[in-house]
Order: C-alpha cells, then structure tokens, then sequence
C-alpha cells in the first residue's frame, strides 16, 4: 500500500491531471490554443471532469476545431446535468459558427446534440439549413422535424417539409402518421401540383392502413380508412382497391348487402379491361 501511495505522489507531483490543466490554462492565455486544445483532450480522456470538458469545449471553438468543441459540449450536457444550461450555450454557439462557416458536417452534430441536451433550445434555424443542404436522415427528420415546422418562414417551406416527412414515415412503414401529414398538405396547400401529390399520399396510405387492419382481423378498424381512400377518387386503382378490401370488410362484420352494394359500385366505375383487385 505504502508503495503505491508514494507512486501516486510522485505522478500527481510530475504532470498529473492538475498540472496538465494549468499548463493548458496557461497556453489558452497565452494564445498557444492548439496546445492547450491537445492538453484538454488528454485530460477528457483520463477523467470527463464537467470542468475540463467545458474548458475543452470553450477552446476548441476558439481555436475553430468544431467537431471537437461539439463533442466536448455534448458530453459536458450528458454527463453533468447540473451544467446542461452551459452545454447547451457552447452547442449553441458552435452550430452558429458551423452554419457561418458553412461546415455541414459540424453543424449537423451540433444541431442533433443539441436537441438531446436541450431539446426545448430553439434550433429551427440551424435545422432549416440542413434541410436546404438535404443532409439528414430520415430518423434525423423525425427528431427535429419540430423545430424546423415551428422556424419555417412562409408556409411554402412547412408544407414542402411536410411532404417530405410523409414520405419519409411511408419508408418507414408508418402509413399512419403519413397519411395524416399527407392530410394536413391537401387540406392546406394553394399549390395544385402539390395537393393532388398529398391525396395521392393520404390514399395510398389509407388503404396500406385499411388492409393491414382487415388482414389483422380488424375488419371493423379497417373501415375508416377505406372509405378515406375511396373518397379521395374512388376511380383511381387506390380507390378500386379500397372498395374491394371495403366489401371484404363489410362481409366479415355480417353486412352482405352492403359488401353487395360496393361490388356493384366498383364494378361499374373499374374499366372492363383493368383487372384492378386486391389480391
């Protein structure tokens, strides 16, 4: 025991954690930051003091090292709660020295970092920017979809990201909360072009939703969104679809007469030649 005591003595004595950390404190004084930068870093690495990691972060976006500054930052808001409020400023500033600069990348790890540490900082404008440069992923769009709704500056830009984020959770195999997007875009949008794309979207998606249920022997469940699909354009091979899943529907809840009407229906609007059906 005596012998590792005197070891530790004697590195604490010759460039342990406290004097590494002065020497760095004084190379940031003296403008040396890259030097002062690697000290910091060596010493994150030992131990993620929340200390050192805003020092680390604080020079590094000094000195312009960005991704550096984001890491330190982030970690700063993880892995000391108490200084979240301080992590989230340094995060701040780094993604508005990205944007500024025009690193895409650094700004993208800000932006998402930022909205884990302090997910009620507005961000939307940071967000905005990385849509322009399209450089988030799906799962990135859905975290942030928020606050670049709640920045976007004309409702132009709300509804061109609305559709995006629809297309994205049809990727996903969330037809639901597209359908509900795709919704939203036709109820609102003055552009022809793009609400005849937003109901094709709502009844695509509302009949993926209706099948699934009345393959699920929810046949009741299914019935809304069937007649959605239908009253988009019950012409078009979503709605002669729907109609065809709709008298399934019908039938399983006991309802033949119904399930007789729908046939009759769709058998006069589908073409002769067609041979539309849901298989």
């Amino acid at each position: 025991m005596k012998r590792w005591a005197t070891l530790a003595l004697l590195l604490l004595g010759c460039g342990g954690p406290t004097n590494l950390e002065r020497q760095a404190d004084g190379d940031l004084a003296d403008g040396r930051v890259d030097a002062a930068v690697a000290a910091y870093q060596r010493m994150a690495e030992r131990s993620p003091d929340g200390r050192v990691l805003a020092k680390l972060g604080s020079a590094a976006l000094r000195g312009g090292k960005l991704g550096i500054a984001v890491d330190a930052f982030a970690r700063l808001g993880r892995e000391d709660p108490s200084r979240r409020a301080e992590a989230a400023d340094g995060l701040d500033a780094a993604a508005r020295a990205a944007d500024r600069l025009g690193d895409t990348l650094a700004l993208r790890l800000a932006v998402i970092a930022l909205a884990d540490v302090a997910p009620n900082r507005p961000a939307g404008r940071y967000v905005l920017a990385l849509e322009k440069r399209n450089v988030l992923t799906p799962g990135e769009r859905a975290l942030l979809a928020p606050s670049a709704l709640a920045a976007a500056p004309d409702a132009e830009t709300s509804d061109s990201l609305l559709m995006r984020y629809a297309r994205d959770r049809v990727a996903a195999g969330d037809c639901e909360l597209a359908a509900g997007l795709f919704r939203a875009v036709a109820r609102r949008s003055p552009v022809r072009e793009r609400v005849a794309a937003a109901r094709e979207g709502q009844a695509r998606c509302a009949l993926t939703v209706g099948r699934l249920r009345l393959e699920a022997r929810q046949p009741a469940e299914a019935l809304p969104w069937l007649e959605e699909a239908i009253a988009i354009d019950s012409a078009s091979s979503n709605g002669l679809a729907a109609m065809d899943y709709l008298a399934r529907a019908l039938r399983a809840l006991g309802d033949s007469d119904g399930a007789a009407v729908i046939d009759g229906v769709r058998a006069r609007k589908a073409p002769a030649d067609s041979g539309t059906g849901a298989q």
